[in-house]
């Protein structure tokens, strides 16, 4: 529970028999896509890495009838858009661009990790694989700040309402402060932070602010679960000897459960977000595989929103 008014968790509604489930889901899905159609609103998905982001926004888009913009997608599955099919290239381009940085940081925290093993701190070696890990620490920052700023500025150009898969709040106050603060040593120097500071004040202030956030959380061993499970080519550089996460993700998605717990309380402070939030603990409400927590997840995000009109 939380004392913030406009914070909604996600409950299952248990008194739901099986021969009404057909009827509840569909009338929600009804009165959704009807809101949707007529309105240009923005519900940002975010949470960490594996909690189910792009599942939701798959959902939401097809059975709503929203556009869609994705941050990683599956193979063969794109941005879904209404209309306007000339804002396609530049969205693939843009996210083209993000993948490819993510594996080369991903890349890089693994070398960093193995040159850690042999090599002293400050050694000329470690130096060299420190200042690359810095180095790609910021790029993939710029290239999702590019990527998530290009999908902002398409929203008015689109019909019907848009769920984004991600955000750039919850890339800087989720993971640049892990990458800045949270690590053994700073991935992300303090300057490099300054610089991703400077493009979010003066880029994305002026830019539409989302209706609705909607946060995944779950225990990290649902989370480490889900990101094995889905086998993502970028996820996968490196794995140890027994097939595992690369010990430089595990980090990564250890430290980010810490900060997830605290996002919406430093966008609240920041002014970043001042709208409802949902939150779902997404090992709890599994709404990819069960039909009676999608109709949870769904009349949730209606009452969020019905709330803030």
């Amino acid at each position: 529970m939380s004392d913030d008014s406009l914070i909604l968790d996600v409950q299952e509604d248990t008194s739901i028999r099986r021969h009404e489930i057909a009827t509840r889901l569909t009338s929600v899905e009804r009165r959704l896509m009807e809101r949707f159609s007529a309105r240009q609103e923005v519900i940002v998905c975010v949470g960490n890495i594996g909690a189910g982001k792009s599942s939701l926004v798959k959902f939401l888009a097809f059975n709503t009838g929203m556009n869609a913009l994705f941050e990683l997608p599956d193979e063969g599955f794109e941005d879904h858009l209404v209309r306007n099919e000339s804002l396609y290239p530049p969205l693939s381009t843009a996210k083209d661009a993000a993948k490819r940085s993510l594996g080369r940081y991903y890349g890089a925290i693994n070398d960093f990790i193995d040159c850690q093993a042999k090599e002293l701190e400050g050694s000329p070696a470690w130096t060299t694989a420190k200042r690359h890990l810095e180095n790609a620490a910021l790029d993939i920052q710029h290239a999702y700040l590019d990527l998530r700023k290009m999908q902002l500025q398409a929203v008015p150009y689109l019909v019907h309402s848009t769920v984004v898969d991600g955000s750039a709040l919850a890339d800087r106050y989720a993971f640049c402060e892990v990458l800045h603060r949270d690590m053994d040593v700073p991935y992300l120097t303090k300057e490099a932070l300054g610089i991703i500071d400077a493009r979010l004040e003066e880029e994305f202030r002026p830019l539409i602010q989302p209706s609705l956030l909607v946060l995944l959380e779950g225990p990290d061993d649902y989370i480490f679960r889900n990101i094995l499970e889905r086998q993502r080519a970028e996820e996968k550089e490196a794995p140890n000897a027994d097939g595992d996460l690369p010990e430089g993700l595990t980090r990564l998605v250890t430290a980010l459960q810490s900060r997830y717990a605290n996002f919406v309380p430093v966008l609240r402070e920041t002014g970043w977000h001042t709208n409802p939030v949902l939150r779902v603990d997404v090992s709890k409400i599994d709404f990819v595989s069960n039909v009676r927590h999608l109709i949870a997840v769904y009349e949730g995000i209606e009452q969020a929103l019905n709330g803030s009109d």
